[in-house]
């Protein structure tokens, strides 16, 4: 093992921990709302499921990855590869469907309350439980045609041309069937993708109605605060915006690294890092969102020695934002 490989599995495995970190927190933090309030919102089921997704992804790609860069002469069976395959790509494909669901359902939320949009406003949230089921059957359904496409990397299969390369496995895409399963994965975020796009342009839109709205408003500093839902909307223009970046980045070295003739490890080791970047960077782009970081850990110690530890106001440990 070289100092290179040696770095290299220290940053996947810091990325992993500080990702799987960050999403079980929020995990934590949505269920905890979700149980205890009086009207939880709905939405926050796909936070949680969101968050999830990621920790499963990051716990499947980044430690093995970070294995692999450690003792690169590691190969995995077939059965495996299968596994760990399939569940890379459930969890990624769940990850992006959840971002999906979390940006149409908000700019559902913040459309106007004229006749055309109250009744799809009304109804939306009885929609979100349905959705998340409907979002787990697809991914879990559609990826199965992968365990019979994967198979196990052979010695120095890495860097063979012509393979999709998982880290230890690949997947052949001159085979019918696993050409048609690319071809169909790609059309399906293809077109979770758009309506990502079309939802975010949306809210942009809504936002920017908004601010001309009030940028006449200069009363009192309160009318000049922003709402939650404003700074929800926000944050997921951000999330959706994060998605884009890092997963433009990753296909267009991924492609690069597939038609270049340069056999760099680079071009095998920066995709890998920025598959995982999106999942890593989402439950801190929604925690600075957020206002109830003090309060979250004010009630923590209430409960534990029954009185804060903190100088902040928590007597009655009720969220801020209800």
């Amino acid at each position: 093992m070289t100092f290179h490989d040696e770095v290299l599995g220290i940053v996947y495995l810091v990325q992993t921990l500080i990702g799987v970190l960050g999403n079980v927190f929020l995990i934590y933090h949505y269920c905890f709302h979700f149980i205890t309030q009086k009207s939880p919102r709905r939405i926050n089921l796909i936070l949680i499921q969101l968050s999830f997704a990621n920790a499963i992804f990051l716990l499947y790609r980044g430690i093995p990855t970070a294995i692999f860069s450690w003792k690169g002469n590691i190969f995995l069976n077939d059965v495996e590869c299968n596994i760990l395959s399939y569940l890379q790509r459930v969890s990624r494909g769940l990850s992006l469907c959840s971002t999906c669901l979390l940006s149409s359902f908000q700019a559902i939320a913040i459309s106007p309350n004229s006749p055309k949009w109250v009744v799809l406003k009304v109804r939306s949230p009885k929609g979100i439980i349905p959705c998340c089921v409907f979002c787990w059957m697809l991914n879990i359904l559609m990826d199965i045609a992968l365990l019979v496409n994967t198979t196990g990397a052979k010695q120095n299969s890495t860097m063979i041309k012509g393979r999709d390369k998982l880290g230890f496995c690949f997947v052949d895409p001159f085979a019918m069937d696993s050409l048609k399963l690319q071809v169909w994965k790609s059309s399906y975020d293809s077109v979770l993708v758009v309506l990502m796009t079309v939802t975010g342009g949306y809210m942009v839109f809504l936002l920017y109605q908004h601010h001309q709205r009030v940028q006449h408003i200069h009363s009192t500093s309160h009318s000049r605060r922003a709402s939650p839902e404003i700074k929800a909307t926000k944050a997921i223009l951000l999330l959706v915006s994060t998605f884009f970046f890092f997963n433009s980045a990753c296909s267009v070295l991924t492609i690069y690294a597939y038609f270049s003739q340069k056999t760099g490890s680079w071009l095998f080791y920066v995709p890998i890092f920025l598959s995982m970047s999106f999942q890593v960077a989402s439950p801190f782009v929604l925690i600075s969102s957020e206002t109830w970081v003090p309060w979250e850990f004010c009630c923590f110690f209430q409960v534990m020695k029954d009185s804060c530890a903190t100088p902040i106001s928590c007597q009655t440990c009720t969220d801020p934002q209800d």
